[in-house]
């Protein structure tokens, strides 16, 4: 199961790296079914409840999926000032292995550790937004992260946030309306 849970931290590192250098409706969206399908993958590898993990999973993905029906068309990747954000991601990486080789073997840590990498990633994007399609993207990943922390309630919780946010339109309606 320790494996399972690296990969699934793995993968939620990349797609959580995805969100933050994404600033179009795909790459959001990729990014935040990445961050989904990893965060989900470590919480049961973890031993988290399944109902908890079930939920997640279908906030995230119903999130990503809400998150492709407006904003910028297209990735939008490394664009211009994109570059502190891969920094940032490839060391929370490198910590994140450093961490896990030199002590949190067990699948519970490195469950966190992901989510952990995960949360950070998504706040240091969120503090970083030009546009409102990027803020509520990695407002989605930033509670997935946060609710991978916590078991069943808090993975309720942080499933119900990701679908709030996706529900959200990233364009503004020029009428006022």
């Amino acid at each position: 199961m320790e494996a399972v849970a690296a990969i699934g931290a793995v993968l939620a590192w990349l797609g959580v790296s995805l969100v933050s250098l994404a600033d179009a409706r795909r790459g959001l969206a990729v990014g935040l079914f990445g961050t989904t399908v990893g965060l989900t993958l470590a919480a049961v590898a973890s031993g988290r409840s399944p109902l908890g993990a079930a939920a997640l999973a279908a906030g995230g993905v119903i999130g990503a999926v809400l998150r492709l029906r407006d904003g910028e068309p297209g990735w939008g990747l490394m664009r211009p000032g994109s570059t502190p954000r891969l920094v940032a991601a490839v060391l929370v990486f490198l910590a994140a292995v450093v961490l896990v080789g030199s002590s949190l073997g067990v699948p519970v840590g490195v469950a966190r550790l992901g989510a952990v990498a995960v949360a950070l990633l998504a706040l240091l994007r969120l503090m970083t937004v030009e546009h409102r399609s990027s803020a509520l993207g990695a407002g989605a990943t930033l509670a997935l992260g946060l609710g991978a922390l916590g078991d069943g309630p808090a993975l309720v919780a942080a499933a119900a946030a990701a679908v709030g946010l996706g529900a959200l339109r990233a364009t503004e309606d020029r009428a006022g309306t």
